[in-house]
C-alpha cells in the first residue's frame, strides 16, 4: 500500500511539473514578445491595407470619421490615402512629409510629421525598442499584444501623452494605433485588410 501511495505522489508531481512547464512556455516574456514582432516587422518589404480612422477634438461633440488605404514600402515610406468623408492624401518619405500636394510647415507640420514618425516606427517594430524615446510595456490581453508607450524626450511630451498599439498575437502586425494627443485630442487607427510583400511603387 505504501509503495502504491508513493507512485501516485510520484504521478501527480511529475503531472504538475508537465502543466508547470506548458504553463511558462506558453507565456512569452514581455522582452520576447517585442522581439517576434520586430522580426515579424523585418520580414514585411511592403504592405497594403485598408484603414478607419476615428479622431476625438476637445470641445467637440461628435468625433470626426475617415477611411481609407494605406501603403507602407519598407523602409521609411507609406501614404494614408483618405477617401471618405472626402479625398486627402498623408505621404511621407522619410523626413519629408506632403499633405496633398504641399509641404507640411509650421505647428501642424510638427503634428503630421510626429504622427508619420509613430506610424513609420509601429510599422517597423523600431519604436518597442527605442527606451531613449518611450517607456514601454507590452501584455498579452488574449485577443491582442498591448503596447503602451510612454514618451520620454521633451518634444514628443509635448504632442502626446501616451500611444497605444495593437498587434496581432498570430501575425505580430499592428492592427490598431491609438495617439492620446497632450492637448487632449486623440486618434485610432484601425488596420484591417492587409496584403503584403506586393509591388505597390505606382500606388505610392
Amino acid at each position: 500500500m505504501k509503495r502504491v501511495f508513493l507512485i501516485a505522489i510520484g504521478l501527480v508531481l511529475l503531472v504538475a511539473v508537465e502543466v508547470g512547464a506548458v504553463t511558462y512556455n506558453a507565456q512569452q516574456t514581455e522582452d520576447e514578445m517585442i522581439e517576434s514582432i520586430v522580426n515579424a516587422c523585418s520580414e514585411m518589404s511592403s504592405m497594403k491595407c485598408d484603414i478607419s480612422q476615428t479622431r476625438h477634438i476637445p470641445l467637440m461633440e461628435e468625433p470626426q470619421k475617415s477611411s481609407g488605404t494605406m501603403i507602407y514600402i519598407r523602409p521609411s515610406r507609406f501614404c494614408l490615402n483618405y477617401t471618405d468623408p472626402f479625398e486627402w492624401k498623408l505621404k511621407v518619405d522619410g523626413d519629408n512629409v506632403l499633405t496633398g500636394t504641399e509641404s507640411a510647415d509650421g505647428d501642424a507640420g510638427r503634428l503630421f510629421k510626429g504622427i508619420s514618425g509613430m506610424i513609420l516606427g509601429c510599422m517597423s517594430g523600431d519604436m518597442l525598442k527605442d527606451k531613449r524615446t518611450f517607456r514601454v510595456s507590452v501584455t498579452d490581453t488574449g485577443s491582442e499584444w498591448k503596447a503602451l508607450l510612454f514618451p520620454q524626450r521633451r518634444d514628443m511630451k509635448k504632442m502626446f501623452n501616451h500611444i497605444e498599439l495593437g498587434f496581432d498575437p498570430q501575425t505580430r502586425l499592428l492592427k490598431r494605433l491609438t495617439m492620446e494627443e497632450a492637448g487632449g485630442g486623440s486618434t485610432e487607427i484601425l488596420i484591417s485588410n492587409v496584403r503584403l510583400n506586393g509591388d505597390y511603387e505606382a500606388e505610392w
